[in-house]
């Protein structure tokens, strides 16, 4: 017999914003434990259906949600107390630049203790507002789920994004609020998933316009197209106009390369560690490009080289903010998914190329078709070109001894499936993923930190990924759950949370690309200071043996004959599993920077 329950009795508040959380589909929250939030923490053990999930840092729980909600496309949740809080403003400038839903809980001083010389008197709110979409601090109980309810839409909504909540003390131990006040009471679109929003028709019409008016349009797509799920509508636009499709970085797994080359219309990436075939398209070929749901940063137009200023452009954005940043497009605003979708039931219903006349032909259908047979001639130079580029440039680093990145992310690759997950942390590692690691499946099964690129993301966010496909298929999947990461980004934060790893019985492997040097700094210097190399060397460090320490199977690599099957081993084995690879110190980044 199920037990009925009394909504109108009052209960714990820590116990109710368990039981908040819970019913708005939270499963896990990551973090550490502080004086201030132990009533949630007390809520989160009697609550069935939610679990914490304790990290020895705040930074690798920010981390971990972040990933968490980049895997389940559900509201990532970490929490801390108002001192370990100060760890959280990296991890959520990050979430912020990669538009995750993440929700920090900050338990703070009771309110009556503002002004005493408590410790952790902190003005918390103010200090992540800069870095959130909100930021509030709750400072009476029948402030609570009002706020709850605002901070969530805002983090879920819209542009996703982070948002902060600080809970005095003696609101979370409070006992004056009903049970039915935790209980979500509004359904429907918008309220706890997100809602798509749709451009403005006449934003639409221009673009429909400029599109028919190209001779040869291409697709550059972003991190908001993956998040957007624009997946068919973006192979769909491609088909009917016959257009390549290029990504960033964050952008990989909109799209997939096929080997057919009259259905492959996926090139790669553009950017400062893009593809070259790629750079020349853009700057030889393109007369339009179609730019969905990309922020056009610096590293992914290689310092607004590619494109540069003259190629006319489309942006489509939910965020009105970032359209025209740094250059002149016609801006569409709307989810990226609900834009497609439009321009492309108005394309079919109307007619793809604007009927102009060339070379003295006058018949109209004569003119589509010259126009189609040229994009298709287009789309074969490009594949071509890219398997010329491939095998001049894959000799370089197939066969190398000392051992290449390349040759390490060839190995990681080749024992992928469509179903894995590859984590990054940033700098070295995030660059060499662009050109030379292709994905097997659409969707966002690479969790790199694009946002603003700090390094410590890659642990923390492993953690994050492994708790996230656990609870989405099961514990014992098959799943592999790859950390590829530089020294400089492991010992700038993680090797803490090994511990954490082995504890939580976590199946993942972490594979290291160890050549002594911070190495995105260090070929700064190189390119731009004429190797003047000064303070970028780091000492030579055995994570074998710290995995090992930590009860992990670790194991290094120094030679060539042993790559690959260590690596092999280390993703087939289950528990967690480290490869520290011994690397050229010389090869700092993808080559395609200067060429």
């Amino acid at each position: 017999m199920n037990k009925i329950e009394n909504l109108n009795k009052n209960v714990k508040t820590g116990h109710g914003l368990a039981r908040f959380l819970r019913d708005h589909g939270v499963k896990h929250v990551f973090g550490v434990p502080d004086g201030h939030s132990l009533p949630l923490y007390d809520g989160i053990f009697a609550t069935e259906g939610i679990d914490h999930i304790l990290v020895n840092d705040e930074r690798s729980a920010a981390f971990a949600a972040d990933a968490y909600a980049r895997v389940t496309g559900m509201l990532g949740v970490c929490d801390a107390g108002s001192a370990g809080s100060m760890n959280f403003p990296i991890a959520l400038s990050e979430a912020k630049g990669s538009a995750s839903s993440v929700l920090a809980i900050i338990g703070t001083i009771k309110s009556r203790d503002a002004l005493r010389n408590i410790p952790h008197d902190i003005n918390v709110e103010d200090t992540l507002k800069p870095i959130t979409k909100w930021s509030e601090k709750v400072l009476n109980v029948e402030q609570l789920t009002r706020f709850f309810s605002y901070g969530i839409k805002q983090a879920v909504n819209g542009k996703p994004g982070p948002v902060a909540i600080v809970v005095s003390e003696d609101v979370l131990y409070s006992k004056k609020l009903p049970l039915k006040d935790f209980v979500p009471r509004v359904e429907g679109s918008c309220s706890i998933n997100s809602c798509r929003i749709a451009p403005a028709r006449g934003e639409i019409d221009y673009a429909l316009k400029m599109m028919r008016d190209s001779k040869q349009p291409a697709i550059y797509a972003g991190g908001g197209s993956v998040l957007s799920e624009a997946f068919i509508e973006v192979a769909e636009l491609a088909r009917l106009l016959r257009a390549p499709v290029f990504s960033t970085i964050s952008g990989k797994g909109i799209m997939i390369s096929k080997s057919n080359p009259i259905e492959n219309l996926y090139f790669g990436t553009i950017g400062l560690f893009g593809e070259k075939p790629n750079h020349q398209f853009i700057k030889e070929k393109a007369d339009l490009l179609i730019v969905v749901g990309n922020r056009l940063t610096e590293d992914d137009t290689a310092n607004f080289k590619y494109p540069d200023q003259t190629i006319k452009m489309i942006q489509i954005d939910i965020d009105p903010a970032e359209i025209g940043l740094s250059y002149n497009p016609w801006g569409i605003v709307g989810d990226p998914k609900a834009a497609l979708f439009e321009i492309i039931r108005r394309l079919r219903k109307g007619v793809l190329i604007r009927n102009n006349f060339i070379n003295g032909t006058k018949n109209k259908n004569d003119y589509r078709n010259q126009i189609i047979d040229k994009r298709n001639k287009n789309l074969a130079w490009l594949q071509e070109e890219h398997k010329n580029y491939r095998l001049v440039d894959t000799e370089k680093w197939i066969s190398s001894d000392p051992i290449k990145p390349q040759r390490v992310l060839k190995v990681i690759s080749d024992n992928f499936s469509k179903d894995d997950y590859l984590v990054t942390d940033a700098s070295s590692s995030s660059r060499w993923i662009g050109a030379y690691f292709p994905v097997k499946s659409i969707g966002r099964k690479i969790i790199t930190p694009r946002g603003v690129g700090p390094t410590g993301f890659g642990v923390g966010a492993l953690i994050g990924t492994c708790i996230a496909v656990d609870m989405l298929y099961g514990q014992g999947n098959d799943i592999k759950k790859v950390l590829f990461t530089g020294d400089g980004g492991l010992m700038n934060g993680g090797i803490n949370e090994f511990e954490t790893i082995s504890k939580l019985g976590l199946d993942c492997t972490i594979v290291i690309i160890n050549n002594s040097a911070l190495g995105f700094i260090k070929f700064a210097q190189k390119f731009l200071f004429r190797k003047r190399y000064y303070d970028t060397d780091r000492p030579q460090t055995n994570f074998a043996n710290i995995a090992n320490i930590f009860g992990g199977k670790g194991i290094r690599v120094e030679e060539l004959d042993d790559l690959d099957i260590s690596i092999q081993n280390a993703l087939t084995s289950r528990g967690f599993n480290l490869v520290d690879v011994v690397v050229d110190p010389q090869e700092f980044l993808p080559p395609n920077f200067y060429l």
